[in-house]
């Protein structure tokens, strides 16, 4: 069995927690509304790996915080709230990635398409129907992430004396979280509407979009509430940032390149909405002509299995994909070495260096 960078029952006990939280929410909705809940909850249970509630526990424990007791369950609730944030980002990136599939069920977005469709008194397009209930229920996890977040940091800060401080420093940056992503995905969109971007402006984006949100931020807010000290933040994000960014290329490098059967999305659907990626850019600054001519055909939403096919072909010929995945490799080595010596709590230590290597070795 391989090593985990978990307690066995940590994913388990988000799911548990999700769940809950999502079951005590259901009486506060309008009956009609109660298929955004159901969704919302459909896509959680549907799989993930929970990296970012396992990153803010493992930044909890870093810093000195508990591991068992009411203060360690928070910090779980912490982490569902992170998930349910992640889930409302997903819902929108399918959206404005005209996404049919996510983890090898029907989008959010082609679940209430399907609806509207079979509903006997429909009137108007289904597939706009779809696209709008789908960033209603984005929203409602945009909401209920929030809501459960202060919830459970209210918890922490009431259980210990003295905790105020980081428990407010945590909530702006949460709030900075959230920020920086929406700018990200902002970024993302503009870069692909633009038809190109470079090396470093496709690295700037995968730092904003995913890579805070998805390492750095969680381990400084787990941190914080755990009431750590500067040092160990700033330990703590030396190793996320370069692991963050490490993480979101290596998810592009999945979407091009990984097998639909086990990344649950369609392996053309960034190449044909012109996602602008490190892959992409290292690509067109190693190309010749003609294989700059089969490049310009990213971001042609008429584009063929078979176009998609020669593209990845130039991007192998290129080195591009060499080129990139030694950058993954490159970023996660800084992330280990940043933590290889930091005053934090040998456990944590351990399970971060097998995070490091999960994130970025991973096949979905």
């Amino acid at each position: 069995m391989p090593k985990t960078s978990a307690p066995v029952d940590l994913t388990r006990r988000v799911d548990d927690a999700l769940v809950a939280f999502i079951s005590s929410e259901r009486d506060a909705l309008e009956p009609e509304a109660q298929p955004l809940l159901a969704e919302l909850g459909s896509l959680i249970a549907s799989g993930g790996k929970r990296l970012r509630p396992r990153f803010c526990y493992w930044g909890f424990r870093a810093a000195g915080g508990e591991h068992e007791g009411p203060r360690e369950a928070e910090i779980v609730r912490v982490g569902a709230a992170l998930e349910l944030l992640h889930t409302m980002a997903l819902i929108h990136d399918d959206v404005m990635d005209r996404s049919a599939t996510r983890r090898n069920r029907a989008s959010t977005a082609s679940v209430f398409g399907a609806l509207a469709e079979l509903s006997e008194s429909r009137r108007g397009d289904p597939q706009r129907f779809g696209a709008s209930a789908a960033i209603l229920t984005g929203m409602l996890g945009f909401v209920l992430a929030d809501r459960l977040f202060g919830l459970a940091r209210t918890a922490l800060a009431g259980s210990r004396q003295g905790s105020r401080k980081g428990s407010d420093a945590a909530a702006e940056r949460y709030d900075r979280l959230r920020t920086r992503a929406i700018a990200g995905q902002y970024l993302d969109l503009l870069s692909a509407h633009r038809g190109q971007a470079d090396e470093a402006t496709t690295r700037r984006v995968a730092s904003l979009k995913s890579g805070s949100y998805s390492v750095a931020d969680p381990l400084a807010i787990g941190a914080l509430l755990a009431g750590g000290t500067d040092g160990t933040v700033a330990a703590l994000e030396a190793y996320g940032r370069p692991l963050g960014e490490a993480f979101q290329i290596r998810d592009d490098v999945l979407s091009t390149f990984g097998d639909p059967s086990v990344t649950g999305k369609d392996a053309d659907g960034d190449l044909r909405e012109g996602k602008q990626t490190v892959l992409l850019a290292k690509a067109r600054a190693n190309a010749d002509d003609g294989q700059r001519k089969v490049l310009a055909a990213v971001g042609d939403p008429e584009l063929t299995s078979e176009d998609a096919d020669h593209i990845r072909s130039v991007i192998v010929e290129t080195a591009a994909l060499a080129d990139t995945e030694r950058l993954v490799a490159e970023l996660t080595t800084a992330a280990r070495d940043a933590i290889a010596g930091a005053a934090i709590d040998p456990r944590a230590r351990e399970a971060l260096l097998l995070l490091a290597d999960e994130a970025t070795t991973r096949h979905s």
